[in-house]
């Protein structure tokens, strides 16, 4: 129970019985009032009770009945009373006015209640809430000796740059960023315990999920952001937060080599078709001046708003990440931010794009979000285009559109119930020959996509499927016994020649 707020009163009598000063409840007086209601007592005759051993007797009688008995034998309105005999207070003694002020002590008192049933304290918020768990987290780290103080200091942004490099830290935030996000979600056991405890005893939370701790995190990695502006500094912070991908929950780790470096090793992962663990720390990293530069935003509504693609940054960040084009973006944006300047757009070449004039371009959230599409909507068409691949692009699209219409169009067919409310498919079917006509086309489709594909990873390297499973998972669990379990282009040939009726 909350403490009580009692004040020493004094009870004067109109008819000449002499006064009686006795502690009062001026907070708290309905839970004083049921205590002495189960306890049995009347709040009236409280300050006139002078039977000392009346009430010990009480107290005796009352502490005898429950340690004579297991718990579990407890009659429980005893156990009720028993609760009861102990009722937490806070005695307000004085205060001190402000000067030039006369306000006595009851009005003192008055004041002190209005503040928490007038105007009473406002919830903290996410942000704050997330800013405590925080530091808890780091505190009980740190008492665990499971990271050293200055590696506290340098995780809650206690350092300076200057101070962070002469201890041997990073002054770099987007560096700091991805030590923090591979903090919070190291599989470590005790590393985790020790994050659970924090967790837990802060607050009612039992289950401690990716995003929990994404937002944890995002607190101190904001502390590094010198922006003053509540509102824009509460939109950085929403926006970080849906930079940090699913994907940097699984195994990475976080070091303090340079960007270039980084970016290499990122750059040989996506060639070699195991994008891992480099690609990871470079995404975590990215995330940071990507955000806080503002070329990478978080879905903004449709209110005022010409962007169709909700996707959250990190799904955006997760998907350059897998290319080599957009890991030299990455690697741009960790260039640049460094460097004081607005992100750089890298075009299909890998080189910084430049407009006519000569003059750099930057990097956009709708450029970026147009050039790293979610896989299986096809590149981003072109208004005008010029060049071969300009005009494959624009095709590619149509091509997507075209197959996530026949996507649409087949769960329309699916939902057509019959009147007993099965689908209408099952019983009704189809004509056969525009079934074998579609599935020809089908078929003729799917045995040019491996060969695609393959061109494909001739130009931008190997592109690690294992990211991919998610995208693809629906559409290959329900062609998977109708066509081929081991799926390479001469072995799709063959089946599918077995396969092929005419009209």
């Amino acid at each position: 129970m909350t403490e009580v707020w009692i004040a020493a009163t004094t009870i004067e009598h109109a008819d000449r019985t002499p006064s009686v000063t006795v502690p009062v409840t001026v907070e708290g007086s309905s839970r004083c009032a049921c205590v002495h209601d189960l306890l049995e007592v009347r709040s009236a005759d409280v300050p006139y009770a002078r039977d000392e051993r009346k009430l010990r007797s009480q107290i005796r009688k009352l502490n005898e009945e429950i340690d004579s008995r297991r718990p579990e034998e407890v009659d429980p309105d005893s156990a009720v009373r028993a609760r009861c005999e102990t009722l937490p207070a806070l005695l307000l003694v004085g205060f001190e006015p402000h000067d030039g002020t006369h306000s006595d002590f009851a009005v003192a008192v008055k004041s002190l209640v209005a503040l928490r049933h007038v105007d009473y304290p406002k919830p903290w918020g996410e942000a704050a809430e997330n800013e405590a768990l925080a530091d808890a987290v780091i505190e009980e780290l740190e008492r665990r000796d499971l990271i050293t103080t200055g590696n506290a200091l340098w995780l809650l942004g206690e350092l300076t740059p200057d101070e962070a490099a002469e201890a041997g830290f990073s002054p770099d935030p987007a560096i700091r960023t991805a030590a923090i996000v591979r903090l919070f979600t190291d599989k470590n056991p005790d590393i985790h315990a020790a994050i659970r405890i924090a967790i837990t005893s802060q607050s009612t939370r039992k289950r401690i999920t990716t995003k929990l701790l994404h937002d944890i995190a995002t607190s101190l990695v904001l502390r590094s952001v010198a922006e003053e502006d509540a509102r824009k500094r509460e939109r950085t912070r929403k926006y970080l937060k849906e930079a940090l991908s699913g994907e940097l929950a699984k195994e990475w780790e976080a070091t303090f080599r340079d960007h270039e470096e980084l970016a290499a090793a990122a750059d040989g992962e996506v060639v070699s078709g195991n994008a891992g663990s480099a690609t990871r720390e470079l995404a975590a990293r990215s995330a940071y001046p990507l955000v806080v530069s503002g070329a990478l935003t978080a879905d903004r509504g449709s209110t005022n708003s010409d962007q169709p693609d909700r996707r959250n940054p990190g799904e955006v960040i997760d998907r350059m990440r897998m290319s080599p084009r957009g890991v030299r973006q990455l690697r741009q944006a960790l260039v640049d931010f460094a460097a004081g300047r607005k992100v750089r757009f890298i075009d299909e070449n890998g080189s910084e794009a430049t407009k006519p004039d000569g003059a750099v371009v930057l990097a956009s959230d709708a450029m970026l979000r147009r050039t790293y599409p979610r896989a299986g909507e096809g590149p981003a068409p072109v208004p005008t285009p010029k060049t071969p691949a300009e005009l494959l692009d624009n095709a590619l699209s149509e091509l997507a559109t075209a197959v996530q219409s026949v996507e649409t169009a087949v769960r329309k067919v699916e939902a057509v119930r019959s009147e007993d409310g099965t689908p209408a498919i099952d019983s009704l079917g189809a004509d056969r020959a525009d079934c074998d006509a579609w599935r020809n086309i089908l078929y003729d489709t799917l045995e040019r996509l491996p060969i695609w594909k393959q061109k494909g990873i001739q130009r931008h390297g190997i592109e690690n499927e294992a990211e991919s499973e998610d995208a693809g998972t629906e559409f290959d669990d329900a062609i998977e016994d109708d066509i081929v379990d081991d799926v390479d282009a001469e072995s799709l040939g063959m089946e599918f020649d077995d396969e092929r009726v005419s009209p």
